[in-house]
């Protein structure tokens, strides 16, 4: 009986420490999230021509957040995106038919910027509320590099400065829009958004202004393209000469509509004191 008693005092302290252990993640707020999904990617530009989403899936994002104050976050996020358009998709007769442009371009966008929940932080993290309604807004930097396809092969458009112009190869952006985030379980949510991007440039289609003059070779090729059709719009085509119109003014846009899976960093992750999906103690 001494023995047991014994046995049974010096065993309190390893369960008290196992029990805190298992429960200890329920008091271990986590302010640290990682989100990763892809999603649909509709342009918005002169070689729109009324066309809606890419085809498919067409962007990838990879982003961190951190959890502020009651209603708000801070959230640094990279998307990878497609975007293309053409004039083959613009009304028949039309001065867009005749211009028989096109281009495809594929970009990298970086963002940093803040979150607001429409309703407050719920506890800790694992008493969450089910539905989390949010909106953002970013400042970001995106790549510009449209490309055109001559002879069966996709041609760099910005180094030929087919409108005479030259340009950079990136552009601020300020993404905002809405999302929403529906748990899953303690750990990950299921979040849903989209988002609209303003940015600083009409040269994510490489269209803009006028037709460039002194051109030739592939430069002068990819310019006007009036005689790879028919001729659909005798005005439009007679029109279509060095410093006419090509373009619209007003800058190029974006919209992204992205599913994501967000998972609740350990707060001790890079101490390797807990797994993502572990217990942990909180007595280190």
């Amino acid at each position: 009986m001494k023995k047991a008693i014994l046995l049974a005092i010096l065993l309190i302290p390893f369960v008290k420490v196992s029990a805190q252990n298992f429960l200890s993640w329920q008091y271990n707020d986590r302010y640290f999230s990682l989100t990763a999904g892809t999603g649909h990617t509709l342009y918005l530009g002169e070689l729109n021509n009324k066309k809606g989403f890419q085809q498919g899936l067409s962007n990838l994002n990879l982003g961190v957040e951190c959890r502020l104050l009651t209603r708000w976050a801070a959230r640094a996020e990279f998307v990878y995106y497609n975007i293309s358009g053409s004039d083959t998709y613009a009304e028949d007769s039309s001065f867009n038919k005749q211009r028989n442009l096109s281009f495809r371009s594929n970009n990298f966008e970086g963002q940093l910027g803040a979150m607001y929940y429409f309703k407050p932080y719920n506890k800790i993290y694992h008493q969450r509320r089910k539905f989390e309604p949010y909106a953002h807004v970013a400042v970001g930097v995106t790549t510009v590099n449209p490309k055109a396809q001559l002879d069966g092969k996709w041609e760099a458009l910005r180094p030929l400065a087919t409108e005479g112009t030259t340009y950079k190869g990136t552009a601020i952006v300020i993404p905002f829009g809405v999302g929403v985030k529906a748990r899953i379980n303690e750990f990950i949510n299921l979040v849903g958004e989209v988002g609209y991007r303003y940015t600083f440039t009409d040269r994510l289609d490489d269209v803009s202004e006028n037709y460039g003059s002194g051109l030739s070779g592939k430069a002068l090729t990819l310019s006007n393209r009036k005689d790879e059709i028919d001729e659909v719009n005798e005005a439009a085509y007679e029109a279509m000469i060095p410093g006419a119109k090509r373009g619209e003014a007003g800058n190029d846009s974006y919209l992204l509509l992205q599913w994501k899976l967000e998972f609740y960093l350990p707060t001790h992750l890079f101490k390797g004191g807990e797994s993502w999906f572990s217990k942990p103690s909180a007595f280190h």
